[in-house]
This record gives C-alpha cells, structure tokens and sequence, in this order.
C-alpha cells in the first residue's frame, strides 16, 4: 500500500494517517515502526513451520512508485477468514481486514481476495513517503472481529498512527495467541515504495501529505534522501530537483501559514561527532537553498542536527543507508 493508502472516489473512505515525530537523545529505543514489527514478526515466526501457505501477490516483488495504483492479492491453501495490515516505513498502520462485517474476509483453495475487490467501488494510489513498507496476511479458522480488537468504526480500513501501533499489534497477537493451536497462519511481505520519475515527490504530494495531516496528535515528517558526497554538504542537481518541488509546496496556500523543521540526519558510517557536525550542514545547506533559490522566508525554516541518532532503517544494509542519509521536514507547532 505504498504507505498511505487513499481512496478514489467513494465518500467517507478517506484515510488521514498521521506520521510519529522522530525523538531525539535515546538511539538504543526502538522506535514504534520497529516494536510493530516485532509484535507482528513473533507471530509470523510461530507459524514458520505451518504446512498451509498463505500468499501475498505472490511472484510480484516489484517496487511501486508513488502516485500508481494499488494492488493487492490474498490467497491461502486453507480456508478462513482473512485479517491484513500495511506498515508503512514510518510505523503508520493500516488494518485492512477485518471489515466491519467480519465474513467479508473469507478466503481459502476457491476464494482469492483481491484489495480492492471488482465491486468495491473505489481505488487506491501510492502514497508518501518512500521507504520499505510490510503487509501482513493471517488467515484464522474462525474470523477476528473488530470488537476483539478494540475497533468501533465502521470505515472500510482503519489506521493507526505510529505511537498507537505497537499496543495495537500487542493486541491482535493476544487475541490470536489465545486461538486454538494449528488455526493461525500468517505470512508477511516487503513492498519497496520508491518516488516518482525524476523526483521524489511532487509539490502536490508534499502539500496533500502536510495539508491532510495537520490535526494528527503528533506532526507528521516527511524524508527526502538527499544524496550528498561523501563528507560534502554540497547539494548535486538531483537534490536542488527536490527541493524546488519542496519550496514549491511552501508557497501553496494551504502551507504558506506553516514554519517547517529541517532535520539533517547521516547514515552509521564516521563518528559520532563527525556525523553530527556533517549532518548540520547538510540541513543548513537544504534551508539556505530554499531561502536563497526558493524564495522561502528565513523565518519559516529552522534546522537541526540528528547525525547517526534516528535512523529510518536501523540496519546495515546499502539500501538502508542510503534511506538514513536524509533531510527531514517537519512542521512547528
């Protein structure tokens, strides 16, 4: 679901997913993406072993671009009833099954799931931000009811913003431990979501993500992967790119009103005051191109520095480094 999913058409499905605030000061924390994932990786591994396969668009590892429409296959050997969520690369939790009528998910050998379904009405896009989301597939002989979850609302799919996952997560993993040994089968799956042709984001995404966002409990961020040389704070011109669509954004009146944080964050690799210093200057070099190139007022934008603290990724990886190596935008309030 490419991160946030949004509805086309269809009135009173709209989702509005608010992104958490990276915390500074406390890097050994996990941070709510990763205490999601570990609640929804345990279950996985407890039926590592099952016999009965449960496929998620199987054979279709592709990335997904942001702004292309959203796909999703649910398939399973056994049959039952089907509970799904997305995480997407920020902790931002989509629970996409159960529906309000619980016996709407039942799946098995005869009856594939297709999100969204023929007679559904309505479509889904990809969303902002960019990174590495999770969708989970569990299928239970007998359904899970939103009422054992907690869930009152009738919508479609329900969210969660990061700081309420991990304690969802929790919940769904009591609810389904307590089933009867041998009626739980889970898979996951990684769906990269990578940014549009030739830029990240369009200023369109940007004001729609912020814009959509501002009565979240807690300010939403977006990351942009801005790729410096190495030791350098020098933006090449697929960063200036970027960041003009950033200025753009500002400029819309639904943002004009808004001051923004720009965060500079570094990957794992010099040390720890080294990163800190670089990273900021590489804030420093983001804000002063949107005052100078942009024509955004100084008094709209405040930097700071994380260095190596708040990974997006906390693992070694290529990929993840180079998804840590970012500037983050972020509202004041």
């Amino acid at each position: 679901m490419g991160s946030v999913i949004r509805t086309i058409g269809g009135p009173g499905l709209g989702l509005m997913v608010g992104l958490a605030l990276a915390l500074a000061g406390a890097p050994a924390a996990a941070s709510p993406r990763e205490e999601t994932i570990e609640q929804l990786d345990a279950l996985t591994a407890s039926a590592s072993a099952d016999a009965v396969r449960v496929r998620i668009n199987e054979g279709d590892g592709a990335p997904l671009r942001i702004g292309e429409a959203l796909r999703y296959r649910f398939e399973s050997d056994a049959s039952g009833y089907l509970t799904a969520l997305h995480v997407d690369t920020h902790g931002s939790t989509t629970l996409l099954y159960p529906r309000a009528d619980a016996s709407e998910g039942r799946v098995g050998p005869d009856r594939a799931l297709n999100l969204p379904s023929e007679t559904d009405g309505f479509g889904f896009e990809v969303q902002p931000p960019i990174g590495r989301d999770v969708v989970y597939a569990i299928v239970t002989a007998e359904p899970v009811s939103r009422r054992e979850l907690g869930i009152d609302s009738q919508d479609l799919v329900v969210s969660f913003e990061p700081h309420q996952a991990p304690d969802f997560a929790r919940r769904l993993r009591e609810v389904l431990v307590a089933r009867p040994a041998g009626s739980v089968h889970v898979a996951s799956a990684v769906q990269p979501i990578e940014g549009r042709e030739g830029v990240l984001y369009r200023s369109a995404d940007i004001v729609d993500f912020f814009g959509e966002r501002t009565r979240s409990i807690r300010p939403p961020k977006l990351d942009l992967q801005v790729q410096f040389a190495t030791d350098s704070a020098a933006l090449d011109d697929a960063a200036r790119r970027n960041i003009d669509e950033f200025a753009r954004a500002l400029e819309d009146p639904r943002l004009a009103a808004m001051r923004f944080k720009v965060a500079g964050h570094t990957d794992d690799r010099g040390t720890d005051a080294h990163n800190l210093d670089l990273s900021q200057r590489r804030a420093d070099s983001v804000r002063q191109y949107l005052i100078e190139q942009g024509g955004i007022a100084p008094e709209r934008l405040e930097t700071e520095a994380h260095g190596e603290a708040n990974p997006l990724m906390p693992e070694p990886s290529d990929y993840a480094r180079r998804m840590n190596r970012r500037v983050e935008f972020r509202p004041i309030r």
